[in-house]
């Protein structure tokens, strides 16, 4: 049998869960943005973060600076300022 204590932690956790979810959350760039898809993948994310991707992106061929591009999180960021392209 379940208590109430129990009961209550399970409720919080499932709160928590449904407000940070589907959003991708950020400090450093102080944004909140819907996710494509509900999954754990860059829900909270940081300079750092960003940073990796950019490095990823400069490493890159050009394939794969096109897989790279259509990432969804990647789309995000670009359709919110966070990264853009520098030609």
């Amino acid at each position: 049998m379940m208590n109430k204590n129990t009961g209550w932690i399970t409720f919080v956790i499932i709160i928590i869960l449904g407000l940070t979810l589907p959003f991708h959350w950020s400090l450093d760039y102080k944004t909140v943005f819907p996710k494509e898809h509900l999954t754990f993948s860059n829900t909270f994310f940081t300079e750092n973060d960003i940073n990796k991707i950019i490095n990823r992106h400069n490493n890159a061929n050009f394939i794969e600076r096109q897989v790279i591009n259509q990432e969804p999180f990647v789309r995000k960021l670009k359709e919110k300022g966070i990264l853009y392209d520098i030609n």
